[in-house]
């Protein structure tokens, strides 16, 4: 950590990103497709304080990295990595961009670089994600990266009090092998 690309950081939050963090998480479209709710300026505090404690082996912790772009030196969103399967060297990971760097292929960019360092870096066997099968951005970009779709799981999730379905998506290291961060061939 951190690790670059050409437009962008990804690293670990540092104390003097709650202004951007709480412009991020104060944005009810954030959760339109995700569970929670919009964050105010001291709990995006606490969340800062009490995220310096959390290892990317923390057992059912959600590691989380910044995403900054470099030009400005903004953090433009975060990137959660959780360990699911230590033993079997398996993760899932998740992305909140924040809405005016959204459709740039920021969050492309970040995912690519983050399953490089996933797969050929910390050597896991297999990176997970999911997300609401309304948020067909989402869905593209997991396609996108190279990421198989695995399932739809129907009305599993009660989200804002409507039943929503789930989508699933994962790569193995052997699919993805090699490759620098960058999606396989589709």
């Amino acid at each position: 950590m951190p690790i670059s690309t050409s437009r962008l950081a990804i690293r670990r939050f540092a104390p003097g990103d709650w202004k951007d963090l709480l412009e991020l998480m104060s944005d009810e479209e954030l959760f339109r497709y995700t569970e929670g709710r919009p964050l105010e300026e001291e709990e995006i505090l606490r969340w800062l304080e009490s995220d310096g404690h959390v290892r990317l082996t923390t057992p059912n912790q959600t590691f989380c990295l910044a995403i900054e772009e470099q030009e400005h030196g903004k953090l433009i969103g975060y990137i959660g990595l959780m360990i699911t399967d230590p033993h079997r060297l398996q993760a899932r990971l998740s992305i909140y961009l924040n809405r005016n760097f959204q459709r740039q292929g920021l969050a492309r960019e970040a995912l690519a670089a983050l399953l490089g360092f996933c797969f050929e870096d910390i050597r896991l066997h297999r990176v997970s994600a999911s997300c609401d099968s309304r948020n067909t951005a989402a869905c593209r970009l997991c396609e996108q990266l190279g990421l198989r779709r695995e399932g739809e799981f129907l009305k599993d999730n009660l989200l804002h009090g409507e039943w929503v379905n789930t989508v699933w998506y994962a790569a193995l290291a052997e699919e993805y092998g090699g490759r620098s961060g960058q999606a396989p061939p589709r």
